[in-house]
């Protein structure tokens, strides 16, 4: 994205996931990258949002593979085996509602705690994460999941505060 693609890396976090690898497919034949590096709780580097250690590490190997010009957060939980979207207010639970933030807010800002920093400050790098629209205060007309609402509002708004900060 600089021009030369000599080192350049795209990097895509929670390539484990069908959106992120699906990604890592496409930007695999991306000639503007000498790299395309999918990360997620099963690579190496280990890549988990719950072990801020793991985030740490993960940019740093990263970046030791060339200028990060793009990264990808395309990290998210709504339910698994465990645990459900909460449909109505009866059904919240503390230790839930906690898991979804530290999945869907608390990891992603700590990656961009340890990322943003790591990116070149001369030529274009792009970082995006993935959000959803139910994290939208003004776009809620269904009601419901409410951790997974309210943890990706939470997200929105720690990318928007880190966007001021940057600038």
């Amino acid at each position: 994205m600089d021009g030369t693609g000599r080192d350049d890396v795209a990097v895509v976090f929670g390539a484990g996931g069908g959106i992120g690898g699906a990604l890592v497919a496409a930007l695999a034949g991306d000639r503007r990258f000498a790299a395309v590096i999918g990360l997620g709780r099963g690579s190496a580097p280990r890549f988990d949002l719950l072990d801020e250690a793991s985030i740490a590490e993960a940019v740093r190997a990263v970046a030791a593979r060339g200028a990060i010009r793009l990264a990808i957060d395309a990290t998210g939980f709504l339910h698994d085996e465990a645990q459900m979207p909460e449909k109505s207010l009866r059904e919240l639970d503390a230790c839930r509602l906690a898991r979804s933030f530290a999945l869907n807010a608390i990891g992603p800002a700590l990656l961009m705690k340890h990322l943003l920093p790591a990116l070149p400050r001369e030529g274009r790098a792009v970082f995006a994460t993935l959000s959803a629209r139910v994290g939208s205060i003004g776009d809620n007309r269904l009601g419901g999941w409410y951790g997974y609402r309210a943890s990706k509002a939470a997200l929105n708004q720690f990318v928007r505060t880190a966007a001021v900060e940057l600038a």
